[in-house]
């Protein structure tokens, strides 16, 4: 009796390894060779990412902000170099008069944003607690008086107004600004308060910019307060206060810019 055998029967496949065991010691040696050409495209790709100093300067002088600080540095640098008697009176003084009134024109109609906040808040009022909402409402509205006084001194300035009325906007808008410092102040401190805290090393970079803010609103309150008080070393005071604040705001917006 014969027996058929089929001869064009192939054994069966063996089961596949696992991943993990599939790779060979060839291909983890072409591997670790890849690694560092992989890690050199990285840090070239991030160098291309980061934007140039001539990209951020751009930017910087573009914004309108930007604009105000650049000029408040020039400004006082200069009034300092006055005090001191480093630089020529006669030529100098007209030019740092001229960027004061030029610093007041580029702030016109801020306080459109302002009411803006203002009716962002109304539609969001339902989702915060009464003593959130009053403490809010204060704030925008010291900022609004600060803002429609300053810009009704600046038109006064300009010979939009009479004395009559420029004097007591002048007068509305130091108070203003005044009370809204301490209260940006107060509210910086305590974020402050909660970054050190937590002591995340994320938060490291947040950490540094709000003792920057602090630091800035310390020293817009010394100015204001030469304003209010008008102590006889006001204008010493006030360059150098005015420089710092100054220097101190617009590397927050360079930094702002450049991490965008």
């Amino acid at each position: 009796m014969s027996t058929n055998v089929n001869v064009f029967q192939l054994p069966s496949p063996m089961a596949s390894p696992p991943r993990s065991c599939s790779p060979t010691k060839g291909f983890d040696t072409y591997n670790a060779m890849l690694t560092p050409k992989d890690e050199k495209k990285q840090k070239i790709d991030k160098k291309k990412k980061q934007p140039s100093l001539l990209s951020i300067l751009e930017k910087y002088i573009s914004d309108l902000e930007g604009r105000d600080k650049s000029i408040k540095i020039i400004q006082y640098t200069f009034k300092i170099l006055l005090h001191y008697q480093l630089v020529d009176k006669k030529r100098w003084t007209t030019m740092v008069s001229h960027f004061s009134q030029t610093r007041k024109i580029l702030r016109v109609g801020h306080w459109l944003g302002t009411i803006q906040e203002m009716h962002q808040l109304l539609l969001s009022s339902s989702n915060r607690s009464f003593l959130s909402l009053l403490a809010k409402w204060c704030t925008l509205w010291i900022t609004l008086g600060n803002e429609v006084a300053d810009d009704l001194f600046c038109f006064y300035k300009m010979g939009v107004f009479g004395p009559s009325l420029g004097k007591k906007a002048e007068k509305i808008s130091i108070y203003c600004w005044f009370i809204g410092i301490w209260i940006d102040f107060r509210s910086n401190i305590m974020t402050l308060q909660k970054l050190l805290q937590q002591q995340k090393e994320e938060d490291q970079q947040k950490i540094f910019l709000t003792k920057i803010s602090c630091t800035k609103l310390l020293m817009d309150g010394i100015f204001c307060a030469c304003d209010i008080w008008e102590p006889s070393f006001s204008p010493v005071v006030q360059a150098w206060s005015g420089f710092f604040s100054g220097s101190l705001s617009g590397y927050k917006l360079w930094y702002k810019i450049k991490s965008t």
